[in-house]
């Protein structure tokens, strides 16, 4: 089918991925995915892919690892 074509696989965002860190931030600054939509799985135990994005780029910045 044609719509099948557009569907491209969701990937884990990692802020240690130059290319997910722009995608985060083209979203935060304009509150859109664009055409293409959300390119991330959301994880457990969060609500929402940016509460997801927000708390890991925090977590990163100040080096705190979650559940290790």
């Amino acid at each position: 089918m044609i719509l099948d074509l557009n569907i491209k696989p969701k990937r884990i965002f990692s802020v240690k991925s130059k290319e997910d860190m722009m995608i985060a931030k083209k979203f935060f600054k304009n509150w859109s995915w664009g055409g293409g939509g959300c390119p991330f799985v959301l994880e457990q135990p969060h609500l929402s892919v940016p509460e997801m994005m927000k708390e890991k780029i925090i977590n990163g910045m100040f080096k705190i690892t979650i559940g290790e």
